[in-house]
């Protein structure tokens, strides 16, 4: 397989397009950079900004694409040869995200995608968890609740077609947030917003209500579906998004192969696992006893954190790796619209709260109106094997770790775009790398943790798969079923996301391969001077890059 750095030493050597100025070209770029950064027009202007049903509309879309094409023209007078190696790959970085704008118009998610039109999920974030929300904060969720009826109309205008799966998570989604502004929400309002404000965010939390229902409703029974599989980008575009956004030497074809080694390479570790844990008993044996050990119903979230509080105790006390100052990671549940597509939870990313880098990491409960039979389900599917290795993954030393790093990077390109490959590979690297420090302490922590690395490579055939027309959505379920021994839930939540996110399920399982790859061509480079530590920060501190990219920037630079 060609290197990843070998497949765009082209585009990095130079683009040569002059532009007679007696501007600088690292001047003429940064500025550039930061015009698109900041939602200016290539002229330096700002664009109007409307509400956000606006922003939503078709006639957005299209003009958004029109403005990363303009910017497109513009960064090809950057004459990439004068630049830093630095500056070069955070051309490369701009250039493959207005190309992605441009390209994804003809995907015409306005029209296809009725998720899009809710937008209560800002109100769920914004004030949940046990922090207090401001009053400016309870000011903008009162806006949200004001416009959400809009963007609905506007969604009943312009959707066409849609694919029947994501008319059918729309209308449970809906139906859920219902259920949220029935009774949560009242919960929320009466302990923590303004008492000026109570009665104005109970009005417009009523009409949101009532919106909500007839947008439901609409969905359910009026609007016409497309094609079942509608949600399929294809192979001609799912193989662009690996070679010219991603800058990987994939196409879906080579990927699914790969795939398939590793899950083989996966399955017999499993299998060697499991005889040494018990020689008469298969792995699927004991991953079924590993699912009866979970938390009880409404005790899964403080699971998730007693174990990440310990992930972070273990880092500190064997000083693996630099945790900035002013940060700290919150749980949440999981909001009413992820609940099909995140069976377990996720990392939802950082706000800034008082000067302090908050990281939300939701996590998907036990909640009210679940049969017996579902609540039996989800708690087999949060177990604390997996409980275990999630926490890792989402929040220390993975996923908010990485996203701290990223907000404190000097380059405003790195601390804005990143690469999916980088990130979950990142996130999976540390799995192995908690594992050798001795984070996994009993043996249904390392059954968990291979098997859940079979479900990484079974995402990497089945991803490629299903929106290239070699699998079906219920053959990737079974596949789930049959081969990973998912439960049905979450087998069914994890096909239902990749069709809403081509090329980002491969992600984990490539990337940290290419991680690990990555150091050990460093450890030969460096010799003695090569630790482990050094390398993990120099890696985050580098940006969440296209592993092409990552690899020149650590392998073409001095390292101290």
């Amino acid at each position: 397989m060609l290197s990843l750095s070998a497949a765009f030493v082209v585009q990095l050597g130079g683009c040569s397009l002059p532009f007679l100025t007696s501007e600088s070209v690292e001047d003429r770029f940064h500025r550039l950079a930061d015009s698109y950064l900041s939602g200016r027009d290539v002229d330096g202007s700002s664009p109007r900004t409307g509400p956000v049903e606006e922003r939503l509309s078709i006639a957005e879309d299209s003009s958004g694409a029109r403005r990363a094409g303009g910017f497109l023209e513009a960064m090809q007078s950057v004459d990439t040869s004068s630049l830093t190696l630095d500056d070069k790959i955070d051309w490369m970085l701009l250039n493959a995200d207005m190309r992605r704008t441009v390209r994804d118009l003809r995907l015409r998610t306005a029209e296809r995608s009725p998720g899009r039109y809710l937008i209560l999920g800002s109100i769920d974030w914004a004030i949940g968890g046990d922090r207090r929300p401001t009053d400016d904060t309870w000011r903008s969720v009162l806006t949200a609740l004001r416009r959400a009826p809009i963007v609905m109309k506007t969604g009943r205008q312009q959707l066409h077609a849609p694919p029947p799966l994501w008319v059918r998570l729309a209308v449970n989604a809906a139906e859920r947030y219902c259920g949220y502004l029935d009774t949560t929400f009242p919960a929320i309002v009466a302990e923590k917003a303004p008492v000026q404000l109570r009665d104005s965010l109970t009005i417009a939390a009523s009409a949101s209500r009532d919106a909500l229902e007839r947008f439901r409703v609409y969905l359910r029974d009026t609007l016409v579906a497309g094609h079942d599989d509608a949600w399929a980008v294809g192979e001609e575009h799912y193989n662009w998004l690996l070679e010219e956004y991603h800058h990987l030497p994939y196409t879906a074809e080579s990927m699914i192969e790969e795939g398939r080694r590793v899950h083989r390479e996966t399955q017999q570790a499993l299998m060697d696992l499991a005889r040494r844990i018990d020689p008469v008993r298969s792995w699927q044996e004991l991953v079924e006893d590993m699912k009866r050990v979970h938390p009880q119903p409404g005790a899964i979230i403080a699971a998730y954190e007693e174990e990440s509080g310990r992930a972070k105790d273990l880092i500190g006390r064997r000083s693996m790796i630099t945790i900035p100052p002013a940060e700290t990671l919150i749980f949440v549940p999981t909001a009413p619209a992820l609940r099909e597509t995140y069976a377990w939870g996720g990392y939802g990313g950082i706000v800034q709260q008082n000067s302090v880098m908050t990281g939300r990491f939701f996590v998907t409960d036990i909640v009210p109106g679940m049969s017996t039979s579902e609540i039996e389900e989800k708690l087999r599917t949060q177990n604390t094997g997996w409980i275990t290795v999630i926490a890792l993954h989402e929040g220390y030393p993975g996923h908010h770790l990485q996203s701290v790093y990223s907000r404190l990077h000097p380059h405003p390109v790195r601390s804005r775009l990143g690469s999916t490959y980088f990130g979950e590979g990142w996130a999976l690297f540390c799995e192995s790398w908690m594992g050798r420090e001795g984070f996994f302490t009993d043996r249904w922590d390392s059954l968990g943790w291979l098997q859940m690395r079979l479900w990484r490579t079974a995402r990497v055939i089945i991803d490629p798969s299903i929106h290239t027309g070699r699998m079906t959505y219920d053959q990737a379920v079974e596949f789930f079923i049959d081969e990973v021994g998912l439960e049905r839930s979450a087998a069914e939540a994890e096909v239902n996301r990749y069709t809403t996110w081509p090329t980002q399920a491969p992600s984990y399982i490539i990337g940290w391969l290419e991680i690990e790859r990555l150091k050990a061509d460093m450890a030969r480079l460096l010799g003695d001077r090569f630790t482990e530590k050094q390398f993990v920060e120099s890696l985050l501190r580098t940006g969440s890059l296209p592993l092409a990219l990552m690899r020149r920037s650590l392998l073409e630079q001095p390292q101290p």
